[in-house]
């Protein structure tokens, strides 16, 4: 049923982007540009597998990621048209030349390219360090391919003054962006990026002038001053808007959904990595309440590890490093030696399993759970 369902979504997805290519063709959106996929792909700088096919730009993604340098100087706001399959994760940001940029940089722009044809829109405006002289970085991680079937762009403005009023436009109701190391980057938002003003500087403006209207209104009503009412409600306005503001930048990354089934949710959840969630709540399925667990992941991929293992609790579970006989979990807590432990996580290793483990229930190649024989 699951399959099934998962099936009929993507053709809801791949009738829709259809639908919407087609409009697009008939009225194309004003100040965008189609790029010709075939003219641009020999120019495009790649770090990894990536090669021009009859449907489009196709990009492997086999468990190390793949990037992609857009030779789209002045590029603003792209659109992508794509096919994906697998469990593959878009970031995008910008960069100078051919100088790699930090994509995992905050505020970290990604999206998961769920299975099937779709059409994402990429804001490069909001993106860290964003210039109209730089170009944009395109990064694919997890496992499949995704093939680039169309683009369109939208350049930055040759007037100075529009670019800058496009800049802080977009930058003011920018989407909250959240990752796992949000908490150690918060920062009040801003109202305008090219002048460094905040939101609270334009909240604490209309708070006093709000107060000082109400004031005077109330002295030429009754030729008395009564501040008391007019800042109580200049304050409660005030208060309102900013929760409106807060709401409005934080709607996309919230989950309005409920679900009870834990591992139906594990399954959904991509939104650090597409292969992640889905791992966690096969491995949950698969290992046994009593069975003691090791995870093996990247070797400095210390959010994988430490993530499966919370999912797996109360299961002992630690962190396998490759070559060491004993291993420990979080904060040290569980122990265990190579030899006690019945199940081991695989996820993005890139080394071999230790000896005696086959695969037994496959995410893909890259993330799955393993056992002796």
């Amino acid at each position: 049923m699951e399959i099934q369902t998962v099936r009929r979504d993507a053709r809801r997805s791949g009738r829709a982007a259809r639908w919407a290519a087609m409009l697009l063709a008939a009225a194309p959106l004003p100040g965008w540009r189609e790029i010709p996929i075939r003219e641009i792909g020999p120019r495009v700088g790649a770090i990894g597998s990536v090669r021009l096919s009859p449907e489009g730009l196709a990009v492997e993604v086999e468990g190390s990621p793949v990037g992609l340098f857009l030779p789209l100087p002045g590029a603003e706001v792209l659109q992508l048209d794509y096919r994906s399959i697998g469990q593959v994760m878009l970031t995008w940001v910008s960069a100078s030349g051919n100088s790699l940029p930090l994509p995992h940089s905050s505020p970290w722009h990604r999206e998961v390219l769920a299975p099937g044809t779709g059409r994402i829109t990429l804001d490069l405006r909001t993106t860290p360090l964003w210039r109209p002289e730089r170009t944009p970085f395109l990064l694919l991680e997890g496992t499949g391919t995704v093939v680039l079937t169309g683009l369109r762009v939208r350049t930055a403005s040759q007037d100075p003054a529009e670019r800058i009023r496009s800049l802080d436009e977009a930058v003011r109701w920018s989407p909250i962006r959240v990752s796992h190391s949000t908490i150690n980057s918060l920062d009040l938002p801003l109202w305008s990026a090219s002048r460094d003003v905040r939101w609270m500087d334009v909240f604490g403006v209309a708070f006093v002038g709000l107060a000082v209207a109400g004031a005077l209104a109330s002295w030429a009503r009754s030729r008395r001053i009564r501040p008391g009412p007019p800042i109580a409600i200049a304050a409660v306005a005030v208060a309102l808007a900013g929760n409106v503001v807060f709401a409005v930048r934080a709607a996309p990354a919230l989950s309005l959904v409920p679900g009870l089934e834990p591992d139906a949710r594990l399954r959904q959840w991509t939104a650090f990595h597409p292969e992640l969630g889905p791992l966690a709540a096969l491995a949950r399925r698969e290992i046994g309440a009593r069975e003691r667990v090791g995870v093996l992941a990247g070797e400095n991929d210390w959010f994988g590890w430490e993530t499966l293992c919370f999912q797996l609790a109360p299961r002992p579970c630690v962190n396998v490093v490759a070559g060491a006989t004993a291993f420990s979990g979080l904060q040290g807590v569980d122990r265990l030696r190579a030899d006690e432990i019945d199940a081991l996580v695989y996820f993005h290793a890139k080394v071999p399993l230790p000896t005696g483990f086959r695969p037994v229930a496959v995410l893909d190649k890259n993330a799955f759970v393993a056992r002796r024989p």
